[in-house]
């Protein structure tokens, strides 16, 4: 039957409207992500804000199809496939605004449609000015302008994804960037671009990876090296190699505390000397929903997440909840913020990688040398009212 192309047209632009809509309305509830599910008879839409989602939309499922090729067309990737999954890059205007918005697309194939998600990058708040706007304790943010001040060395932010581990290397970015240093960046993708860093991403399909982009960084005579991520055995040899050879190294792995990143790193077969000797400082990190401080109370917590939260009886003292209101929309939250594990590394700690010792001797050397845990910050952080024990408990590891 044919089909007329003005009303074919007046219904791509009404998906266009749609689309637009959404996005905006995104980020302008200041969600991470935008996820959008198909099913049967419906899609639905659900913002990730303050790491947690949340419903807002949903359509009927033949309004879905003009959806996703108006999504591919914006992020140009190709409407034609179905089969494999696909990544693209928005930049976003919206309300006549100047200032666009970042966005990056990932559209996953399923056994029925495909599903996307759009994650909000930009912003101006990607990095602090100061490290205790981002959450971190004084005493340890002193010590972090420390390591900061050495030539070479490596420093690792780690946890899951989503933790804010890239808004920690930006911000320790914008504090040595100066023009005295040389600091180039290599990333997967771009997310961020900084004024005053030198920034490249890979690109696998052309064979242009982190080693091989490693060894052209070190012919650029940097001062400050910082790449995306630590995968595998063969970026983890040439990052330590390269914060050995007079570079400070900056980069992000993927495990659950500061011991583990040296588990990990140990299990890509590496020598324990080689690993000792080039590390500075773990940061492991990971991101508390903040309680409203328009509706904050006293909690009296029931005794099973006192338990739960392993709160020390000693510290068991004024804890606080969100009531709920019209201001976080009756979650009881507003905002996140980071909670940090610090592990520098001494001349005790290396010792104890390169002989291979226990791991839990190594956990209580950097506590003798003042890390506290995850576990510990986030009690620390309820204590003082800044977030709940259920987020203590949501979020951090069970030490």
């Amino acid at each position: 039957m044919f089909k007329s192309p003005i009303k074919q047209k007046l219904k791509q632009t009404k998906a266009t409207e749609w689309v637009n809509n959404i996005i905006s309305r995104g980020i302008n509830s200041g969600a991470s992500d935008i996820h959008i599910d198909p099913y049967r008879n419906e899609f639905i839409v659900r913002f990730r804000v303050d790491g947690i989602l949340h419903k807002i939309d949903s359509q009927l499922i033949d309004f879905f199809p003009r959806v996703i090729s108006c999504l591919k067309i914006m992020a140009n990737l190709d409407i034609t496939e179905h089969r494999i999954p696909q990544d693209g890059h928005i930049l976003f205007s919206s309300g006549g605004t100047l200032e666009s918005i970042d966005l990056r697309v990932s559209v996953f194939p399923l056994v029925i449609n495909e599903a996307v998600v759009i994650r909000i990058l930009g912003g101006k708040n990607i990095f602090f000015t100061d490290f205790e706007k981002l959450g971190v304790h004084a005493d340890d943010a002193e010590k972090l302008k420390d390591v900061l001040q050495r030539s070479s060395g490596m420093i690792l932010s780690t946890g899951p994804g989503g933790t804010g581990k890239t808004t920690t290397l930006y911000t320790i970015l914008h504090n040595l960037r100066s023009q005295q240093k040389n600091i180039v960046t290599l990333e997967d993708p771009v997310e961020y671009y900084v004024e005053g860093l030198r920034q490249s991403q890979v690109r696998p399909e052309i064979g242009f990876d982190f080693v091989d982009g490693l060894k052209s960084i070190l012919r650029q005579n940097p001062d400050v090296i910082m790449i995306g991520e630590i995968r595998d055995d063969k970026t983890a040899e040439a990052s330590i190699r390269a914060s050995l050879l007079g570079s400070l190294f900056l980069s992000t792995m993927h495990t659950s505390n500061s011991v583990g990143t040296i588990v990990r790193l140990l299990e890509f077969d590496l020598p324990p000397s080689f690993i000792a000797s080039s590390l500075s400082l773990i940061i492991a990190q990971r991101l508390v929903r903040v309680i409203c401080p328009y509706c904050i109370a006293e909690d009296k917590p029931s005794a099973k997440v006192l338990e739960l939260s392993k709160v020390p009886k000693d510290k068991q003292t004024r804890f606080f909840k969100g009531m709920g209101c019209g201001h976080c929309e009756g979650s009881g939250y507003s905002g996140r913020k980071g909670i940090f594990e610090f592990m520098f590394i001494n001349k005790n700690i290396q010792q104890l990688v390169i002989s291979g010792a226990p791991f839990t001797d190594i956990e209580e050397a950097a506590k003798l040398n003042g890390m506290h845990t995850l576990r510990e910050e986030a009690i620390r952080q309820a204590g003082v009212g800044a977030t709940t024990l259920e987020e203590v408990i949501r979020v951090t590891p069970n030490d």
